[in-house]
């Protein structure tokens, strides 16, 4: 049986959301095993950096394969969703790997530097080990979620050929 369309995206979002919220403090305390502090400007922005730019292509390249598999299938039911060109949207590339690196840049372009000037403005100069893995903890699985709905999204356009001209 078919299921909506959002519902796919809230569970398939959730899913990707529990997994950043567990593997990147892991993976910050692989990189970090002394557990010594993070230094905000260097450390920390590098990885948020490229945090968002691995998780997002990694995001895409799983759950693009999932969406086109539920296509397939005919598990996803689009009639209530308005599946209508959205012109930035449309604009994206199909291709997993190209999506998924598009928008780590844009996520890394835009959540890094909001991380920094944020606690730069509270006088934050570095991060013991364990809020830079709890700082992780709380934004990498909004982004992962973010980035799911994106790929989904865009995955669903290409399959029912709302857009002029899909990129590949």
């Amino acid at each position: 049986m078919a299921q909506p369309v959002e519902n796919f995206i809230r569970k398939t979002g959730v899913t990707a959301g529990i997994f950043n919220l567990v593997l990147n403090p892991f993976f910050a305390w692989l990189g970090n095993m002394e557990m010594a502090d993070v230094p905000l400007v260097g450390a920390a922005a590098v990885d948020t950096a490229i945090t968002c730019m691995v998780m997002s292509l990694l995001v895409s390249l799983f759950i693009s394969a999932d969406t086109r598999r539920a296509i397939r299938a005919g598990g996803l039911e689009t009639a209530g969703m308005p599946l209508r060109g959205e012109r930035l949207l449309c604009r994206l590339p199909v291709r997993p790997w190209k999506l998924g690196l598009l928008l780590g840049l844009a996520v890394a372009v835009v959540v890094t530097p909001w991380l920094v000037g944020l606690f730069g403005i509270f006088g934050v100069a570095s991060f013991s080990f364990f809020a830079f893995a709890a700082l992780k903890a709380v934004y990498t699985p909004i982004v992962a979620h973010a980035v799911a709905r994106w790929v989904i999204l865009r995955q669903l356009e290409a399959a029912t050929r709302v857009c002029d001209s899909p990129n590949a």
